[in-house]
């Protein structure tokens, strides 16, 4: 059974909503998922003996947006119910009456019905399609071992661990990046608003202006023009991206990042270091090498070693040693591979991954520590250039006038 990827972060979804009178003349209220073709289901509803009253299009918010911690407290609080002896079905029962309504509550109660019915826990998980192929591959390996409430409390301190990473690249990367935002807009207001009024100065000398002052004056005037529709398109942008509709343009970024000196320094060993534990924790839970490592791939959350995880499986299957897979690709540490063969000489691959994954945590923080030195001085350098430069290319005209005074 094929895991399936967890959903998608963009919380708004169309339905189609339909009225229509039924044969006994009342009214009756439906929804549908997705934008239907009003023609089409005003055609079904006839079909159905029922008159059509009105069909139409909504954007809705869905209920179950749930937030990667939430999955982490439910993943902890069920590990701790299975430890203390209870059933499954009555730890979901629990933990149904111990939420508030919202999300997570309605995830809980949906897991429950699936259970009730018959489902394993990896089926209700699959059925839901809020959880990873991380976390059903380890819930299915403990259902299948007998160790379930093991291998969740693993899964929550791997869950936990993959957030403590991922938040400290977000935290090493959102003062540059807030810089660079503000000194953007920045740039743009004095291009905005600050060259238009040299420019209409130039105009009432009427005297030639240089190459440098024409260059700005044309930019200045293009982002004049098309101002107000790049701010319109920041959000929709965002909304793309939350959407999924740019996968190919984030996947372009994320090899890019790779070939940025500097920085794919520090995106390789987050990623590489989130690779080694989470394989390390399936590895432990019990899991095949060659299942393990598409799950792990999709932990890393980067498009490049998915598809390199992807690779890595096929050569594993056909015979290959995960350390010579490894060693094939320049994208890997040499550290992780070397820790991988020795992990499989010595049979104890799953606890030196883990080992190599907190090495790698140790040198990722060394790195966060490295470019917060070095990137916010070079910053104000180059922001010091541009705007001296745009400040020479203005004044030049002044300083011709006032020679030939």
């Amino acid at each position: 059974m094929k895991p399936r990827a967890q959903t998608d972060r963009w919380p708004w979804r169309w339905q189609t909503e339909w009225q229509a009178h039924g044969s006994d003349g009342r009214l009756i209220k439906e929804q549908l998922a997705g934008r239907q073709p009003k023609a089409l289901v005003m055609a079904q509803l006839r079909l159905q003996g029922m008159k059509p009253h009105r069909v139409r299009h909504r954007l809705r918010k869905t209920a179950l947006t749930l937030r990667p911690k939430d999955i982490t407290s439910l993943t902890r609080q069920l590990s701790t119910l299975i430890k203390t002896g209870v059933p499954l079905l009555q730890a979901f029962e629990l933990l149904s009456r111990t939420q508030t309504p919202g999300a997570l509550r309605l995830l809980i109660l949906h897991l429950q019905q699936a259970i009730a019915q018959g489902s394993s826990l990896a089926e209700a998980l699959l059925s839901s399609g809020h959880f990873s192929s991380l976390y059903i591959s380890m819930v299915q390996a403990g259902e299948t071992a007998g160790i379930l409430d093991n291998c969740l409390e693993r899964l929550a301190d791997t869950l936990e661990r993959n957030a403590l990473l991922a938040g400290k690249v977000r935290s090493a990367l959102a003062y540059p990046a807030i810089v660079l935002v503000i000194a953007l807009l920045v740039l743009a207001l004095i291009m905005v608003g600050v060259v238009p009024v040299f420019e209409e100065v130039f105009r009432d000398s009427g005297q030639a202006l240089p190459w440098q002052t024409q260059i700005i004056l044309a930019l200045s005037r293009w982002l004049s023009a098309w101002f107000p529709g790049l701010l319109l398109l920041l959000p929709i942008t965002y909304a793309l991206h939350a959407s999924g509709k740019l996968q190919n343009v984030q996947q372009g970024l994320e090899k890019l990042q790779l070939r940025i000196p500097g920085f794919q320094g520090l995106v390789r060993t987050a990623v590489m270091a989130r690779w080694s534990q989470t394989l390390a924790a399936l590895l432990a839970a019990g899991v095949p090498l060659a299942e393990a490592l598409p799950a792990a791939g999709q932990a890393c959350d980067h498009s490049v070693y998915q598809q390199l995880s992807g690779k890595w499986c096929q050569q594993v299957e056909q015979g290959t040693q995960l350390s010579e897979a490894l060693a094939q690709h320049g994208h890997v540490p040499p550290l992780i591979v070397q820790m991988v063969h020795t992990g499989e000489e010595t049979g104890a691959l799953a606890l030196l991954l883990d080992r190599t994954g907190q090495l790698m945590d140790a040198q990722l923080q060394e790195h966060i520590r490295t470019l917060s030195t070095m990137i916010e001085p070079l910053i104000i350098v180059i922001l010091g250039l541009v705007i001296g430069c745009i400040l020479v290319a203005l004044y030049l005209p002044i300083f011709r006038m006032g020679q030939l005074f």
